[in-house]
């Protein structure tokens, strides 16, 4: 899931969404949300999923790795293989 700011980001989300499926990512979903972060960062629910977040940092990094946040304490849990990317 890539969740974007609403009103801009759009054009960068889509453009992750074509890397990720690139990559053999079989589900990409995109959300506006209607609040920035600061800094982009990317969350996993599973600890096995952990290892995966390595690889989405740097295809989503542009140039500079993402913040990587551990949400394994998250409940209701989301299905097993879902990571979220949060832009700025």
């Amino acid at each position: 899931m890539i969740h974007y700011p609403e009103g801009r980001g759009y054009a960068r989300s889509e453009e992750l969404v074509r890397l990720l499926r690139a990559v053999g990512t079989a589900e990409v979903e995109t959300r506006p949300v209607r609040y920035a972060v600061d800094r982009q960062s990317i969350r996993y629910f599973h600890a096995a999923d952990r290892e995966v977040t390595g690889t989405i940092s740097d295809l989503v990094g542009g140039g500079g790795r993402a913040t990587v946040s551990d949400f394994t304490f998250f409940r209701p849990s989301p299905r097993d293989g879902t990571i979220e990317v949060w832009l700025p």
